[in-house]
């Protein structure tokens, strides 16, 4: 198959090298080992911590109405303790500043209220199935031991083992030969159990035991299933080249076959990943317009993240990117975004009006919204940390999470993701080594021993404390538990753009930046 012209006219967007940083970045950068170390010492522009000391603090009057932070640290001078307040802490949880905000929130309210209850019936279920599967080893919940039991560390292992010698035939790279498994799960076994489905709705009717059975088994204990294909998507739609080996590679169904056929039962429309996601969101990182950034809002806050659910619903029905990339000027993308949006919809159409829109809004609807709450809730994490003294530096806006216990495909290193957008997953190791230094120096948001969701719980329920603990940082600089509590704290709270936007000079020369690129 001949290369996609506009993959080669975008190969920024799916290199396997670096992504250049500007000189005004690495100049910051420069200073942003002393930032760390005096987070807290200082106060400063962009929601800085300030020591109040005892109640007979000259400041502790004017701030009684605020609530203070309950963070303590000994005063070795006078014996008192201190409380440092961070920018932030007194913000009221409904903190929405005009009607933008207002209607997004009550949008994103109501879509939770209605499709919120049986989705996380759906996902609670698939936790209680793995946790069974381990016997309850460490606990339902942060347990640490997630994806321990039988299933995960001998059914699958002994299935890739008998297989991988004829699996690997058809890949290029042979750590892939797990891919046909996949697909002939996902691909094969889950659309025949959706046409059994079909057929049985077809003939008695919709039944919503059956329904939530097919929905369970869809994602899989822990909803590995669901995670799975959306990292395979995912990473189909960074591939340049094609994931298998000749003459496999040539076929079109099968070097596009998750996103344009397996998504089509997991809620994925084709152009998201290709284009959306690979052009719009690695060219703009979470800036001012990525139509799915969060770095307008806090994301210390699940109201905020309940208010960003429209806006990922836009992305993931490809609305938004096809009306930036309108703006842009890029008539052949948008030309194929709505493609892909078509092709989705008129597979929806065909089984409402075959079997019915109960069945259709049941088992096509359903993990569409699915998929938009649970990588709403990926992408706030991923993205959930932020200096607005630097906006574009990777290290610290995008998460990279070690020893992590619900790793697929190396998604943890998130940074790597956002460098090397073409890179293998196996290489991602060796990229996180190579610049481990820098993670280090610019005290990067590096957690351990933990997964996605988890930072999404402990950010939007405000647990700075759990963040903190799991939070790693050079041993040089000499942080202590309650200044990491605060850099948490402040880098949640960062805004880039938007009506809490603190460093207007960064925000105006990112905007400049970026139309700067739209008219090239």
């Amino acid at each position: 198959m001949p290369p996609n012209p506009f993959l080669q006219e975008n190969a920024d967007v799916f290199r396997d090298e670096p992504k250049p940083s500007s000189s005004s970045s690495l100049q910051k950068r420069a200073t942003l080992t002393q930032q760390c170390a005096s987070a807290v010492a200082k106060g400063d522009h962009h929601g800085g911590g300030r020591v109040k000391q005892g109640s007979d603090s000259p400041s502790s009057s004017s701030s009684s109405s605020q609530t203070e932070s309950n963070d303590v640290a000994p005063d070795e001078g006078n014996g008192k303790a201190t409380r440092v307040f961070v920018e932030g802490d007194d913000a009221p949880l409904l903190d929405f500043r005009n009607a933008s905000e207002w209607i997004s929130f009550v949008c994103g309210a109501i879509t939770l209220v209605v499709v919120g209850p049986p989705i996380g019936l759906v996902v609670f279920t698939s936790m209680i199935w793995e946790a069974i599967d381990r016997g309850f080893d460490g606990g339902f919940v942060d347990s640490g031991k997630e994806l321990t039991g039988f299933i995960f560390t001998k059914f699958i292992p002994w299935l890739e083992a008998k297989t991988h010698t004829f699996n690997a035939k058809f890949v290029k790279r042979r750590e892939d030969a797990y891919m046909m498994n996949c697909i002939v799960g996902y691909g094969v076994i889950i659309p025949a159990m959706f046409f059994a489905c079909a057929y049985h709705a077809y003939r008695n009717g919709l039944s919503l035991p059956l329904a939530f059975v097919y929905h369970l088994i869809r994602i899989g204990p822990f909803f590995m299933n669901f995670a799975y294909v959306y990292t395979l998507a995912h990473k189909e739609g960074h591939s340049f080249n094609g994931l298998f080996a000749k003459p496999y590679n040539d076929y079109f169904v099968l070097r596009n076959v998750f996103n344009w056929w397996i998504g089509m039962f997991y809620g994925v429309l084709p152009a998201v990943f290709a284009y959306g996601h690979s052009i719009n969101h690695h060219r703009y990182s979470n800036g001012p317009y990525d139509v799915v950034t969060n770095s307008d809002k806090p994301r210390d806050n699940f109201f905020n993240w309940v208010a960003y659910i429209p806006r990922f619903l836009l992305y993931n029905v490809n609305i938004s990117t096809t009306i930036q990339f309108a703006n842009e000027k890029r008539w052949a993308t948008v030309g194929k975004v709505i493609y892909g949006s078509v092709y989705f919809f008129v597979w929806v159409a065909i089984w409402a009006w075959a079997v019915g829109p109960a069945f259709a809004l049941t088992y096509l609807a359903f993990p569409f919204f699915e998929a938009a709450l649970l990588l709403a809730g990926v992408n706030w994490s991923w993205h959930a940390f932020f200096d607005p003294d630097e906006p574009d530096n990777e290290f610290i806006q995008s998460i990279t999470i070690l020893d992590g216990t619900i790793n697929v495909l190396n998604e943890d290193s998130h940074v790597v993701h956002h460098q090397y957008p073409g890179a293998h997953w196996t290489e991602h190791p060796k990229h996180l080594n190579k610049f481990w230094e820098q993670y280090m120096d610019r005290c990067g948001s590096v957690f351990q021993k933990t997964h996605t969701f988890e930072i999404f719980g402990m950010s939007v329920i405000r647990d700075y404390d759990g963040l903190a603990k799991k939070f790693v940082v050079a041993p040089n600089k000499n942080m202590t538990h309650e200044e990491k509590v605060v850099l948490m704290k402040k880098r949640l709270r960062g805004c880039w753009w938007g009506p809490r936007a603190q460093n207007k000079a960064a925000a105006m020369q990112f905007t400049g930046e970026a139309t700067q690129k739209k008219t090239e």
